[in-house]
């Protein structure tokens, strides 16, 4: 690979992460220049990252007005867990079905457990989303498929994105509520029921569908 492209993709990496980690807010006006003295770069590698950013949906670009960071719409929110219902359920279904006995799932399903020991406070805000959420991973890991797993951590990238962006939003009740739904999707897989498993996430993903559209109604008022 040239010096020129090393530079692109740890120009891309480097504006990736930081959009994803809410860093770089939707909406921010982008200032090639800047990130290039930022980074240490010229004009090109960054004008490359960032069509390719363009590419994946991370920037748009608005002739006469330059190019920003890409907004968080509800469409956008309802897409993903679109994608996510369609490749969850049947992940979970699938491990339920021919590997439910699985070490790291019945790690998991003890972590989750040790969560719920504190009484939830309605009003309390959650910061930070901490391993305790990355029991998808967790599941669709667990199918043992490298080609699908590699293909669900470009899914994995946005929905971490939207994570962040809403994430100090989320109440005390919303979490412990997750935490129970993630139970009970673990139960149902450590018991080899796939059609439980299978319904378990459904309905704590449109839960999750119904909060987030929720805060975004909210954040547009």
């Amino acid at each position: 690979m040239s010096r020129g492209g090393s530079k692109k993709i740890k120009v891309y990496e480097n504006l990736k992460r930081r959009i994803i980690d809410c860093e770089l807010v939707p909406g921010l006006p982008i200032n090639e220049a800047d990130f290039a003295n930022e980074l240490g770069v010229s004009k090109t590698p960054v004008r490359e990252a960032l069509r390719q950013l363009e590419r994946d949906g991370f920037v748009e670009n608005v002739p006469g007005r330059g190019s920003t960071i890409s907004h968080l719409t509800p469409l956008d929110i309802r897409e993903i867990l679109e994608i996510r219902e369609i490749i969850e359920t049947g992940a979970a279904k699938h491990v339920a079905q021919f590997n439910p006995h699985n070490e790291v799932l019945s790690k998991k399903r003890i972590e989750h457990q040790q969560l719920l020991r504190d009484e939830p406070g309605s009003e309390e805000y959650v910061h930070e989303w901490g391993e305790w959420e990355d029991v998808h991973l967790s599941i669709v890991a667990a199918l043992g498929n490298k080609t699908f797993l590699k293909m669900y951590a470009d899914l994995l990238d946005r929905i971490k994105r939207i994570r962040n962006h809403f994430g100090q939003r989320f109440t005390q009740r919303r979490f412990h509520e997750i935490v129970r739904e993630h139970l009970t999707i673990l139960d149902a897989i450590l018991e080899g029921n796939p059609d439980r498993a299978e319904q378990a996430v459904r309905q704590h993903l449109q839960n999750a569908g119904v909060f987030l559209m929720g805060l975004s109604v909210t954040r547009k008022e």
